[in-house]
């Protein structure tokens, strides 16, 4: 058995439908012909974000067992992720950028490669000599905070990289579409609210050279970017949920972003088929959850912080603390002392809106502290908090108000499960199952037993040993 699973985070069914009715003929719409379908339910408590649907998926176990609840927390050990389970029984394993994979395992005996996801802590990666390129993912996942930065600056030291991703797989394809890219920005400022999708498929040529040259048993890629222009541009793509009109150059523009998105996964599905049908995989394409319309109101804008440092100050926190990577309005905080932790956390409480609500609220693991921004429309207009019962301005804090294109979908608990494989009898029907079932299918079409704390698998196995 050997197995692709293609990670297409949080896109839902219907976009997948609505991708195939609007560019027929598409890799997407082939694999449909020949793979059955499933529609997967997270069961996670809370409120969903991938960083805990991921690892639903990966582990077989809801969050309020797995308890993985933001980026860079300490992890659990108890209820590995899958390509753990698959190398402790000896199956090879090429993995790249999933959620929560960071660090490097220190026995890479069964790892043919390995690169954590883009909110890794280092930018450790295996081979080391992808390190370079992480180093770059980090970077622009670091700048991004939340909204698109301005015009690229082009460096010495980005033009060396760039150089070096040619010898790593860096294709000329790709290299055409990402300088057309930003010779459009220069001419229509609004292509670089999609430049965040291009980091798609520089990734994707560097995993496609790994997986040619390494061939492992089971690999799996992570791609985030049809998630951030679902948030962003659903109300065009279906205006009809909003009762809304298309209405100039710049809303039919956005109108096409998802597809824009869609268009670079089909691309990839395409290479994997193609890679696949050759060598004799089974390929997955999965979600976690999905998205769907949401009317949040009026958007007020939103709150970031803009200078850590100065944040610590504007706290009078004077020990040690590592802002790790997180997505807006998140931000992961790791400390070395349980002291500085709990003196940090103290000061954070202190801090409230102008309506005497807390700004953060606060999740922690280990030695690591989640601080999620609470965004109101009085905080934006007023411009300030209040620290200890004195109000002060944001700029204290080092805070910052930004404007973005408001987000028009979020995230539901339905995603996608696709299981294709040359020669397949399709199941078109969309049975639903648990998203935990993925991690004991996988386990149980390479012959090994699941978990006990596992639920049963889906049986597909016969199907797949027939072709």
């Amino acid at each position: 058995m050997k197995i692709l699973l293609y990670e297409l985070n949080e896109v839902p069914w219907q976009v997948v439908d609505y991708f195939t009715k609007t560019c027929p003929g598409s890799a997407i719409e082939e694999i449909l012909q020949h793979s059955h379908q499933y529609t997967t339910v997270t069961q996670d408590s809370g409120e969903l974000h991938p960083w805990s649907t991921w690892p639903t998926v990966h582990r077989g176990v809801h969050n309020d067992i797995h308890n993985i609840r933001f980026l860079n927390q300490d992890l659990p050990k108890k209820y590995p992720p899958i390509w753990e389970i698959l190398t402790d029984n000896n199956v090879s394993v090429g993995l790249f950028g999933s959620l929560q994979s960071w660090p490097v395992p220190t026995d890479k005996t069964q790892y043919r490669f390995y690169v954590p996801d883009t909110f890794a802590r280092t930018a450790e990666t295996y081979p080391d000599s992808l390190k370079g390129f992480q180093k770059f993912n980090l970077t622009q996942t670091k700048k991004d905070g939340g909204k698109t930065p301005g015009k690229i600056k082009m460096s010495w030291s980005l033009f060396k990289d760039i150089l070096l991703f040619f010898e790593l797989g860096f294709s000329l394809k790709t290299a055409g579409q990402l300088f057309t890219q930003l010779l459009k920005e220069t001419f229509n400022p609004a292509y670089r609210h999609i430049r965040s999708m291009f980091q798609a498929p520089l990734a994707f040529d560097f995993y496609i050279e790994l997986l040619k040259n390494t061939r492992p048993e089971f690999s799996s890629f992570f791609t985030n970017h049809a998630a951030g222009m679902m948030h962003r541009y659903w109300k065009y793509t279906f205006p009809e949920e909003f009762n809304y009109t298309l209405e100039g150059d710049d809303a039919h523009f956005k109108a096409q972003n998802i597809l824009r998105a869609m268009k670079i996964a089909d691309q990839q599905i395409g290479t994997l088929k193609e890679f696949a049908d050759k060598n004799g995989y089974t390929l997955m394409i999965a979600s976690s959850m999905g998205q769907e319309a949401i009317d949040r109101g009026d958007y007020p804008g939103e709150i970031r912080i803009a200078d850590v440092d100065r944040f610590c100050e504007g706290l009078g926190y004077t020990g040690k603390v590592k802002n790790n990577l997180a997505m807006q309005p998140d931000y992961a905080f790791s400390f070395r002392t349980e002291k500085d932790l709990e003196d940090f956390k103290e000061r954070v409480k202190g801090l409230l809106t102008p309506d005497g609500e807390p700004l953060f609220t606060l999740k922690e693991s280990g030695l690591t502290l989640n601080c999620n921004l609470q965004i109101t429309q009085e905080t934006i207009e007023k411009g300030f908090v209040y620290k200890d019962s004195l109000p002060l301005s944001l700029d204290t804090f080092g805070l910052q108000t930004m404007n973005r294109d408001p987000g028009t979908a979020y995230h539901q608990p339905r995603g996608i499960f696709i299981v294709y494989k040359k020669g397949m009898r399709p199941l078109p029907y969309r049975e639903k199952i648990d998203s935990t079932q993925v991690a004991p299918t996988i386990l149980h079409l390479f012959g090994i037993k699941k978990m006990p704390y596992m639920k049963s698998p889906l049986k597909i196995n016969e199907i797949l040993n027939d072709l």
